[in-house]
């Protein structure tokens, strides 16, 4: 990893690193008062290696002050990190369309020092809708009559996840008929919104019909023009306070029933996952692993080879969420709500359970996550009965741990390395990981 990144992409020492680099906030009347690396990803390749190039992406969520005014307020970032040859055409190029002034800070600035190319959030590189779906005033054109705002009045949005060039979430709210009205809106970059629209829109229907069904936000409208789509508010606790919980037992078995329900009656629309597919993804994940450490090989390589041969598979094809982990669900009181509706696919029922369970096991905040992960399991093993297929869903979760690997050295925070080692560990040790067995190891 390039040492001028590394100040970046800590907590502790991100706010530190970015006041004191960048001259909007180093030379400008703008103090930083607190700072979240809000997301990291590193590109490998063997040509990065060679010839350099954009090779990390860094999101940070800023608390900002004018030191002129006493304003304060959020303000998010995003970082293009580059080695070797300076990005100066492409520099030149993008800067053009970085139209938007930020609330705090410059559009866009490039810091040849540190190779970084930064822009200030509502600019980003490819999704020029951003300006209008985070401006109170612009924003009100484009939301459906039921939202919006009473005359002289606006919107105000808090930005919720910045998935640069890709999609951005924000809750906004607005003053209608006297009253503040909460609600969420996601932006694209391309035409994935519709399929998220699709997925909302049958996943609704199914909780109006089942009360034991997941729960999601009213679908509100879209607007093609902005490529966003608008739901209701859900207020709730998130999961995995509840799951950690004195009282979580009962909670874990109505994930696996609502889980199930959504197999039987979910969206079937989105990609079809298979074996091959899968098996040649995984190879890809070990060839990246290595490239970043070559220590890893032994470990990444003893996984590819158990996820080499698929099982055979009875069970028919079902609809599969595609990031199934508890921070995507939040708890009602009386249901589980669930969110984030543009990874379906069409695959084996036990994907979803085992991407699940790989992401409890590889938690390291505080609850008993094995034994959560085993009453999960035990749950929806019950649900299914004689159909649940043993050697499917330990290649699946083979697979997702294996996944979980790849994605710590992506994210390339610290420690990266051994969080690796541990997914790899667990991956190739499989279901004996869960109790009443036990698992540790000192990666």
């Amino acid at each position: 990893m390039d040492n001028r990144a590394r100040p970046f992409l800590d907590d502790r020492d991100a706010a530190g690193a970015l006041a004191a680099t960048v001259p909007a906030f180093r030379d400008g009347p703008w103090e930083i008062l607190s700072c979240r690396v809000a997301q990291t990803r590193r590109r490998i390749s063997r040509r990065l290696l060679r010839e350099g190039g954009l090779w990390l992406a860094a999101v940070w969520q800023l608390e900002v002050r004018d030191k002129a005014s006493g304003h304060h307020g959020e303000q998010w970032l995003y970082g293009r990190f580059y080695q070797g040859r300076a990005p100066v055409a492409e520099w030149a190029l993008e800067a053009t369309s970085a139209c938007s002034i930020p609330r705090f800070g410059r559009p866009v600035e490039w810091l040849p020092e540190d190779g970084l190319v930064l822009w200030a959030l509502p600019n980003d590189p490819v999704m020029s809708a951003l300006g209008a779906f985070l401006d109170p005033q612009a924003l009100a054109a484009h939301l459906p009559p039921a939202l919006t705002p009473d005359d002289g009045t606006g919107v105000d949005a808090r930005v919720i996840r910045h998935e640069p060039e890709e999609h951005c979430t924000a809750r906004f709210r607005v003053i209608r008929d006297g009253r503040c009205v909460a609600f969420y809106g996601k932006c694209y970059a391309d035409g994935r919104w519709r399929d998220a629209r699709d997925g909302l829109d049958m996943l609704w229907h199914q909780s109006q019909r089942d009360p034991f069904a997941f729960e999601v936000g009213r679908p509100l409208g879209v607007s093609a023009g902005l490529g966003a789509l608008w739901q209701a508010e859900v207020e709730g606790t998130p999961l995995a306070t509840e799951l950690a919980g004195r009282l979580g037992a009962p909670v874990v078995e109505r994930l696996a029933d609502a889980l199930f329900r959504f197999q039987q009656a979910g969206p079937r629309q989105g990609r079809l996952e298979t074996q091959a597919e899968s098996v040649g993804l995984a190879g890809k994940w070990r060839k990246k692993l290595v490239l970043a450490d070559a220590s890893l090989a032994d470990a990444a390589d003893a996984v590819v080879s158990l996820l080499s041969a698929p099982p055979l598979r009875a069970s028919a094809d079902v609809p599969v969420h595609g990031d199934f982990h508890v921070d995507q669900m939040l708890w009602t009181g009386e249901r589980i709500a669930v969110f984030d509706y543009d990874n379906f696919a069409i695959g084996s029922p036990l994907r979803d359970l085992a991407d699940c369970i790989s992401q409890l096991l590889c938690r390291r905040d505080e609850g008993d996550w094995p034994v959560i992960a085993a009453r999960l399991l035990t749950a929806y093993r019950s649900l299914v009965g004689d159909a649940f297929e043993d050697a499917d869903f330990e290649w699946h979760l083979r697979l997702m741990l294996m996944r979980k690997a790849y994605s710590f050295m992506v994210r390339a925070r610290a420690g990266w390395r051994g969080e690796c080692v541990r997914a790899l560990l667990l991956a190739r040790a499989g279901s004996s990981v869960l109790p009443p067995n036990s698992f540790e190891t000192a990666a």
